[in-house]
């Protein structure tokens, strides 16, 4: 398994995660679930099979591409200003909307191998939590490092956890609560990685997707 060492300064090394409570007001995570709920690009989710039963869409861009973003999902610039990372020039951004019996199995994140294999895993993994309904029970973000899990973070409405990009991870499947897509739990994932200039090429400066593919 290729991975990339967790980033300068960030994390110590005995150190796989981080986790910051009431990170935006309550104005700004209410325009966040706004644009996600209302969004036309919302449907089942385009990622990985472990992600089945789920919803959302992805973006993938570049840095130089980040004026775009603003442009086109307002919303999510604080969030985006708050986690991106300097050294980081390659994102993977995408709602994740999961309800009840639901979960995501057990993966690392490594979206950007569509667009090449040697790209690897993300330096680093942002998870905003959204909306997480008062009646939820399970949803739990369980990390795994060398076959042992290291950490199990119960979803906090309005916190955000970021994560070394080389941990396996998954949701525990939902038992109670989010009956509906409008009560689902929900977050705002960013997969932030650092390519080499030749991997960078390859990736595309702003392209949406999906279920259906390649979105304008």
């Amino acid at each position: 398994m290729r991975f990339q060492p967790p980033w300068g300064g960030a994390f110590r090394l005995d150190t796989f995660f981080h986790r910051t409570p009431d990170v935006l007001p309550e104005e700004t995570m209410a325009s966040i679930r706004s644009a996600i709920l209302g969004s036309s690009l919302l449907g089942e989710s385009n990622l990985s099979g472990q992600f089945s039963g789920t919803y959302g869409f992805s973006l993938t861009f570049r840095r130089d591409a980040l004026p775009d973003v603003h442009e086109r999902f307002p919303a999510f610039a604080p969030y985006l200003a708050k986690t991106l990372l300097p050294e980081c020039n390659a994102f993977l951004l995408n709602p994740l909307l999961v309800g009840k019996d639901r979960n995501v199995a057990a993966h690392i994140d490594r979206s950007l191998e569509f667009y090449g294999p040697s790209i690897g895993c993300p330096v680093a993994v942002s998870v905003l939590y959204v909306q997480v309904p008062k009646e939820l029970r399970g949803g739990a973000l369980r990390l795994y490092h060398r076959g042992g899990r290291v950490a199990e973070l119960t979803p906090q409405q309005n916190a955000l956890v970021m994560f070394r990009g080389d941990l396996l991870h998954e949701v525990e499947a939902i038992t109670s609560g989010a009956e509906s897509m409008q009560e689902s739990r929900i977050s705002l994932v960013v997969e932030q990685y650092r390519a080499p200039a030749e991997q960078l090429a390859n990736v595309p400066r702003f392209e949406l997707r999906t279920r259906s593919g390649v979105r304008a």
